[in-house]
């Protein structure tokens, strides 16, 4: 695995240094770890208790679905045992895929709206009171879901949906952004996208682990609610782990510095709103907030940036195509080669532990590799040349980026047509480990967008892209999915050629991103 490597904390906060000023002598004489590092676990415990119950939920649901129906209509058993025949009605299966469906169009809008709101809260209170907030609500989630199966009736479907509503602000792509943030915060403007790339593979080997146990664990003891109990004290230990271990990512000065431009700029918009209905408009935009860093800003010669528009449209699009094709994979596997749960598991597996070793391994290293190659092609403004001066600006062009993000998806769209190819299940493995060697567009996107910025604006533009990422998800399955529904029977490969020619469109969008529109620190002025 690749090491994560700690910035002095000698120079001054900015893009390219910690912003942890105050608390990095406590840090290395009491922990004696970087934050990076101690940012690891978090990040491997939380993506573990997101994905571990993931496929005994499904069970869980529709166990309450079938009990509710079957007491409505008078066909409880008498002994409580409810077997698989007494569920299987058209009634049951129709309310089970209503049910889920639901669930998947919450899991987006509440993804948009939770990443609004951890982007604004923690601006305000900093990162670590939101990381233990969220690692809280997932706690009662689970809770919730044990005491639900528990309690008969309504009250047991009311407190399902309880349990239900809190996972949906606890799910893999909330859970990962605050990681993210966090790293963003603490990485150099140089050292970002390796970094990115490395604990976004540590939280892969936890989704990976989840796969490999999750299923088993349930099927071995005939309990649904073992996994989570598992999810409930690994959440118990994580929470106090934060709380003792992990330090501020994001120092008052810095949040006290934000507050004070936020409210330059309320102070601005206000004078025209004097209403009551204008404040309240206000209001209900905060939660939309972090879409105000897609709005292009003028340059000094009078042109619009675009660089962030760019990475929020290729970020929708390329998720739009890309976010449903693990399930048509495994859907035409299934249902074209007859893949049972365990072989299955062990595709699923294989494509996160692929995943685990280009993120932590493979890209860092080539990073290191190619930056100086690349270091040569860009120059800076005369003030940011200095190198006393610690600037928020990196030294290597952003060609480096998108090349990577470019192989990184023709590495995809090929993977997964030969995937949908072959034949065999050695073939079938070999081309979902290639698919997982694509996944360095995830973290080295986001590394882009927010290089975008002024490092005061890194958490919101952030925030932005993973909710154009939540849109692409939530719209993925009602194209994708339909597109396979109509073509699985009689040209099952279809999807996948149209995932492709859409991810590398999106792909080549990142070939209008200059490094004349990243972030500049500003012209110093004498007085």
């Amino acid at each position: 695995m690749a090491s994560i490597r700690d910035v002095s904390p000698t120079k001054l906060p900015s893009e390219r240094a910690p912003l942890l000023p105050e608390r990095q002598d406590t840090i290395s004489s009491v922990r004696h770890f970087p934050p990076l590092t101690l940012l690891i676990p978090l990040a491997v415990a939380t993506r573990l208790t997101s994905t571990l119950p993931a496929t005994t939920l499904l069970e869980v649901i529709q166990s309450v679905i079938c009990r509710l129906w079957l007491t409505s209509n008078g066909n409880f058993p008498p002994g409580g045992e409810i077997s698989k025949e007494l569920c299987a009605v058209p009634e049951v299966e129709k309310t089970y895929s209503a049910v889920i469906s639901t669930i998947l169009i919450g899991d987006g809008l509440a993804a948009m709206i939770a990443c609004s709101m951890i982007s604004y809260i923690s601006s305000r209170l900093g990162r670590k009171p939101v990381i233990l907030g969220a690692v809280a609500v997932s706690f009662l989630a689970y809770f919730l879901m044990v005491c639900s199966q528990y309690s008969s009736g309504w009250l047991g479907a009311t407190v399902l949906a309880a349990s239900l509503l809190l996972q949906a602000f606890g799910n893999p792509l909330i859970m990962m952004f605050m990681v993210n943030i966090y790293t963003v915060d603490i990485s150099s403007a140089e050292d970002r996208t390796p970094v990115l790339s490395a604990i976004n593979g540590w939280a892969i080997l936890g989704q990976s682990v989840s796969f490999a146990i999750g299923g088993l664990v349930t099927t071995k003891t005939n309990n649904p609610l073992i996994v989570y109990y598992i999810s409930i004290s690994v959440l118990g230990a994580i929470f106090v782990y934060v709380l003792a271990f992990l330090p501020e990512s994001l120092p008052k000065e810095k949040r006290d510095e934000l507050r004070r431009q936020r409210l330059a700029q309320q102070n601005v918009e206000a004078s025209g709103r004097r209403n009551l209905s204008s404040r309240l408009i206000s209001m209900v935009a905060i939660a939309f907030e972090p879409l105000k860093q897609l709005v292009p800003a003028r340059k000094e010669d009078g042109r619009r940036n675009l660089r962030v528009v760019y990475c929020a449209i290729h970020i929708i699009i390329a998720t739009l195509a890309d976010s449903y094709s693990a399930v048509a994979l495994t859907l035409l596997y299934t249902t074209k080669y007859k893949y049972d749960s365990a072989q299955t598991g062990i595709m699923l597996t294989t494509l996160s532990l692929s995943g685990v070793f280009c993120l932590t391994y493979t890209i860092p290293s080539l990073i290191r590799v190619l930056r100086p190659i690349y270091a040569r092609k860009v120059v800076l403004p005369e003030d940011q040349q200095e190198p006393s001066d610690d600037t928020a600006v990196s030294t290597s062009t952003d060609l480096l980026d998108v090349h990577i993000i470019f192989v990184s998806w023709v590495i995809n769209a090929v993977s997964y047509i030969v995937a949908s190819a072959t034949t065999t299940r050695v073939s079938h493995l070999i081309a979902v480990s290639a698919v997982g060697f694509s996944a360095a567009h995830i973290p080295i996107t986001r590394s882009l967008a927010v290089s975008s910025v002024d490092p005061l604006k890194q958490g919101e533009v952030l925030a932005a892209i993973e909710m154009m990422s939540s849109i692409g998800a939530f719209l993925s399955p009602l194209v994708m999915g339909s597109i396979l529904t109509a073509t699985i029977s009689s040209q099952p490969m279809l999807v996948f050629y149209i995932h492709a020619a859409i991810v590398m469109a999106a792909a080549s969008l990142l070939f209008l991103v200059r490094d004349s529109d990243r972030y500049q620190k500003p012209p110093q002025t004498q007085d």
